[in-house]
Formats: structure tokens, C-alpha cells, sequence
């Protein structure tokens, strides 16, 4: 489990090793900094000309692994659905 995010290039390699370098060189490509990590989506921030704060908050992929049972789906944690049927299947969250 990641907490509030303090340090959330820190928090993102917590997740999985390189993924903050990833977040990290994702924003900057757009003249932006990390602000904000978590387990299924991060924010960007950048200041433009006139002063004014711009964010952007990008998801992760819907279906990536989030924490114990759930998966990522539209930037959010949300439990895993399983079709009970013999063979047991995964119904993704997304879909429904």
C-alpha cells in the first residue's frame, strides 16, 4: 500500500522499480513536474506564460495491477471481477 504521495517519484519506484524515471521524464517532456502519484494514475504541473497552473493527470493502463485482487481501470483501483465458471476467467472491471 502507498500512502498520500510526499515524494511521488519516490512513492512510483516504491511501485515498481524505474516507473518514477518514467513518470518523471514523461512530464518534463512537456515542461512539467510531478506532482502527484498513485497506484493508477499521476498528475503533471507546469506554470505558462500568464502565471496560470496547468495540470494534467494521466492513467495507467486499465487491467494493470493495483494492489491485492484489483486492478487499474480508468485511473482508478477498483476490484478484480472473476467469471465463476469452471474454467475460472477474469471479467475485466472496464468492461461492465
Amino acid at each position: 500500500y502507498i500512502s498520500a504521495a510526499q515524494q511521488p517519484k519516490e512513492d512510483a519506484d516504491r511501485c515498481s522499480s524505474g516507473l518514477g524515471k518514467f513518470i518523471t521524464t514523461k512530464c518534463s517532456s512537456s515542461g512539467a513536474i510531478v506532482e502527484s502519484f498513485s497506484l493508477c494514475s499521476y498528475t503533471c504541473v507546469r506554470t505558462i506564460d500568464n502565471g496560470q497552473i496547468v495540470r494534467n493527470t494521466y492513467n495507467f493502463p486499465n487491467g494493470l495491477p493495483c494492489a491485492q485482487c484489483k486492478e487499474c481501470c480508468d485511473g482508478t483501483c477498483k476490484s478484480v471481477h472473476l467469471d465463476l465458471k469452471n474454467p475460472l476467467s477474469l471479467k475485466m472491471s472496464c468492461s461492465t
